[in-house]
């Protein structure tokens, strides 16, 4: 069994206490990784995930238009972890990294793939980026739970330190595990946030989410923690179409909170202002409460929030 290293995991496992706890399953999993130009990241995250005790059965790495040879690096670490099929599928090269435009990649990828992926009999898909650091047994932790709670869809651990993750109840980007029938049958996905996606189209399918206390190192602030982050997703609030008012409401929120406030409201401002960038998705009309009045909107995050906390 692999001990817990030299970042203090266990005072943050809900499950495991000094060392990681044997589990047992036989469930699968395909990882995600997008990337661009971390070829400094990425060897370190090898090591990372070999450290799991239990590693995916393909690791998919998506090169999102590198130029510093992020690519060479996969490639030269591809037969490092036994039982593991790396692939690399690559974009256009570009010279700076654009995190609106992630979800091309998915949605260029991804569905081309599916068949492929089928052959392998893979139940879960896992997504993670070079800047995570799980516990040991963070896979094999999330699989276990999902396999025993079969009305959960959408799941992830917590940031070390950002434990209001719980309370929010949406499973973080970066770490994320949701069933495979539900990843598979998407056919496109968002610009921006593509993981955010996977959480609404668990929910419409009527499936629960989950955020469970396994911990997740990472080498940086998730959004919900930074200045920038927040005005990402004010961002993010007009392009799904998500209505003034309840952009006002929430930003209102985190003012009171001190959690960046402004900064989602002037996001989402920006984006108005321009008025160019929008998804439309019969799933995230219905999740972000476009086109119905407050009331029901509220009913809506009582409905798909609250109760899965």
């Amino acid at each position: 069994m692999n001990t817990v290293g030299a970042f203090p995991y266990h005072q943050y496992c809900g499950y495991c206490k000094g060392a990681c706890t044997e589990i047992k399953t036989n469930s699968t999993y395909i990882l995600v990784t997008n990337f661009w130009n971390e070829r400094n990241n990425i060897l370190r995250f090898f090591e990372r995930i070999g450290c799991q005790t239990i590693r995916p059965k393909i690791w998919l790495w998506i090169d999102d238009g590198s130029t510093d040879g992020s690519a060479d690096i996969v490639r030269e670490n591809s037969k490092s972890l036994a039982g593991v099929e790396v692939w690399l599928e690559t974009m256009p090269t570009k010279k700076k990294g654009d995190l609106d435009t992630i979800g091309r990649a998915y949605d260029k990828i991804l569905p081309s793939l599916i068949e492929r992926i089928d052959e392998f009999d893979i139940d879960y898909a896992a997504i993670m980026d070079t800047d995570n650091d799980p516990c040991p047994n963070y896979c094999a932790r999330l699989l276990w739970l999902l396999d025993n709670h079969p009305n959960v869809g959408s799941a992830a651990g917590i940031p070390v330190g950002e434990e209001d993750k719980r309370k929010a109840g949406l499973p973080m980007g970066g770490g994320k595990f949701i069933r495979w029938s539900i990843m598979r049958s998407i056919s496109k996905y968002w610009d921006i946030a593509p993981d955010t996606l996977l959480n609404i189209k668990a929910l419409a399918k009527g499936f629960h989410l989950k955020t469970w206390p396994v911990p997740m190192n990472l080498d940086t602030l998730t959004t919900a923690f930074s200045s920038k982050g927040v005005f990402r997703q004010g961002r993010l609030n007009y392009y799904v179409g998500r209505p003034f008012w309840a952009v006002f409401v929430r930003s209102f929120r985190r003012l009171l909170l001190r959690q960046h406030g402004t900064q989602m409201m002037r996001g989402y401002l920006y984006e108005r202002k321009k008025g160019t960038w929008h998804f439309d998705d019969p799933d995230t009309n219905r999740f972000y409460g476009r086109g119905k009045n407050p009331l029901s909107a509220i009913l809506d995050i009582l409905r798909y929030v609250g109760i899965h906390n």
